[in-house]
């Protein structure tokens, strides 16, 4: 595992902290590296960078973390300087966060192919487990709405939110849905515009009328026969 435990630990995070900004530097540029590489380029001793990383992959996936932490706090910190509407801002992360993927489309999937391929009974705390960067940066967008919609629909707000940020949004509505880019930024503005509007239209409704909106939305699913398919007469 990546060694800060034991003594010396302020040390430790400084050798820490180099190694990975190095290695940052070698994954933006889209360079295939080794420990000792980004040891010698960090000017950290290369048996200390493998006390540290014991392969390149953990290596990679930290750098590839903290690249991603930082081209996001820039581009995105930058968008919501301008505006204050909940749903202007919302716009704002996901118009930034779209194009941070495009400039950064290598960085992203490099971290989305090192987490899928995480192996918990050899990489436990090893590769670092991604954080709730996203719900951060919804709640840096949208956090004035807690108290207006309350803790749990707001909770079910950022975590349906989340689903329209991030490589993985990318890869369905471009990979899997063959979108050119213009139209999967439209989408994923366009649905996380309408959950939004949803959730504070939700807010605003007593709870009688609340229980008959969600009997109607019921009576308008699909039918389902005993077969567990949907009824298309439905």
């Amino acid at each position: 595992m990546s060694n800060l435990a034991g003594g010396r630990t302020n040390q430790k995070l400084r050798t820490h902290i180099a190694l990975v900004e190095a290695a940052a530097k070698l994954v933006r540029q889209g360079r295939s590296f080794t420990v000792a590489e980004a040891a010698d380029l960090a000017k950290v001793g290369r048996t200390t960078a493998y006390r540290y990383f014991p392969s390149a992959e953990t290596l990679i996936v930290h750098a590839s973390l903290y690249a991603i932490t930082e081209v996001e706090k820039q581009s995105i910190g930058a968008a919501l300087e301008s505006t204050t509407a909940a749903e202007d801002r919302l716009r704002a992360v996901i118009e930034a966060s779209d194009a941070s993927i495009a400039d950064h489309d290598f960085l992203y999937r490099t971290m989305l192919r090192l987490s899928l391929n995480r192996d918990t009974t050899t990489h436990e705390d090893v590769l670092p487990r991604r954080s709730g960067g996203r719900k951060a940066v919804l709640e840096s967008a949208i956090g004035a709405l807690r108290k207006q919609l309350g803790e749990e629909r707001y909770e079910k707000l950022t975590a349906a939110l989340s689903l329209f940020l991030g490589i993985e949004a990318a890869v369905v509505l471009r990979d899997v849905c063959l979108l050119p880019q213009d139209e999967a930024r439209d989408i994923k503005i366009w649905g996380a515009s309408l959950i939004l509007q949803r959730v504070l239209a939700e807010a605003t409704l007593r709870p009688k009328d609340m229980q008959e909106l969600r009997a109607n939305s019921r009576a308008r699913s699909p039918k389902r026969n005993s077969t567990n398919t949907i009824d298309s007469r439905g």
